[in-house]
């Protein structure tokens, strides 16, 4: 169904889930933003996705639902309030769907999730079995009859995050040199690779590349941080404690990048720089983008278990073969061109 440009004044996005679940939903943006250029663009989300769409100044407003602050009944007010003209619900759970049909916008538009589908005027395809997440997104601007454009995924960084930068390759001297820099995060236990085996990939990387590893970490990373520095000795640097949008800066002046699944690394996959990441728990879809890479230990029965606890020792990661890990990251420097001097 092709939604006329004329009389579009206001569209809502929704997209509840963590970090990296609303940046990637940020890859619609361009296209809607080409569709309906005078129309103002906002944005529902819960407070743990709040860092991956604040920055973006095509975004006019974030609404952010906190269940602690408000109940589903009020939030359902403040958004037909607004009197949208577009709802768009790329979460597509219960919540989020009955949102969008009591929202009051013309067009009610949705992926094809279960009986979801049945409280939207608009249904795209989701096709999730084949597509990247953050491409599975765009079903919903097909089905409205919105030209793609720009399907990429952008993350601004300020003149304070590339200082900040700047400064930690100085103090560093990290300058000219072969940077890995390794992302320990993981909002899952199951999905955090344990330091000694982070340890043993980024001595190996370190001598194979005669490369300097630089730990970047958060505030729930920094024990497992300190412990892969500690067992790396001095071919690692632990990254001061720094806010997420300067953390993502020393990223995209790294090298390379080896990550686990986690929000921070989705919002990495933004830059240039190519990331390998450590797959066990989760469906490996990678980050977003042909430059890089994805690694895991095959043949366990146990893969893409979706727990987020190991209860058997986490063979996943614990078991993970560093020859695996070392021939992906050979082949991701390959084809980006990216040699070791």
């Amino acid at each position: 169904m092709m939604i006329p440009r004329e009389n579009i004044h206001r569209i809502l996005v929704i997209k509840f889930g963590g970090l990296g679940d609303v940046f990637l939903s940020t890859i619609i943006i361009e296209s809607l933003k080409n569709q309906f250029p005078s129309a103002k663009l906002d944005y529902l989300i819960k407070k743990e996705g709040r860092e991956a769409i604040i920055r973006d100044e095509r975004v006019s407003s974030v609404f952010v639902f906190d269940r602690e602050e408000m109940n589903s009944l009020s939030l359902i007010r403040l958004i037909r309030r607004q009197r949208y003209d577009v709802v768009i619900d790329l979460f597509g759970n219960p919540r989020s769907a009955i949102i969008t049909f009591l929202s009051g916008a013309k067009y009610k538009v949705g992926l094809d999730y279960g009986w979801r589908k049945h409280l939207y005027s608009i249904v795209g395809e989701a096709q999730r079995e084949i597509l990247h997440g953050a491409r599975v997104n765009l079903g919903a601007l097909k089905a409205m009859g919105v030209q793609i454009v720009r399907p990429e995924l952008r993350y601004p960084l300020g003149k304070d995050d590339i200082a900040h930068a700047e400064s930690v390759w100085k103090t560093n001297q990290l300058e000219g040199k072969f940077v890995i820099g390794i992302l320990p995060a993981g909002s899952w236990p199951a999905k955090r690779c344990e330091p000694p085996k982070f340890a043993e990939i980024s001595m190996g990387l370190a001598q194979q590349y005669h490369a300097k590893i630089l730990v970047v970490w958060g505030p729930t990373d920094e024990s497992d941080a300190r412990a892969i520095v500690q067992q790396c000795g001095e071919a690692a640097v632990l990254a001061p404690p720094a806010s997420l949008s300067r953390n993502l800066a020393l990223l995209a002046r790294c090298t390379a990048i080896v990550s686990n699944d986690s929000g921070p690394m989705h919002l990495a996959s933004a830059f240039s720089t190519p990331i390998l990441c450590l797959y066990g728990p989760t469906y490996p879809e990678g980050p977003h983008g042909t430059i890089h890479e994805w690694v895991r230990k095959e043949g366990l029965d146990c893969l893409e278990c979706n727990y987020l606890h190991c209860p058997i020792q986490h063979p996943c990661m614990r078991e993970l073969p560093i020859g695996a890990v070392m021939e992906k990251f050979a082949h991701m420097l390959e084809k980006n061109g990216i040699r070791a001097d």
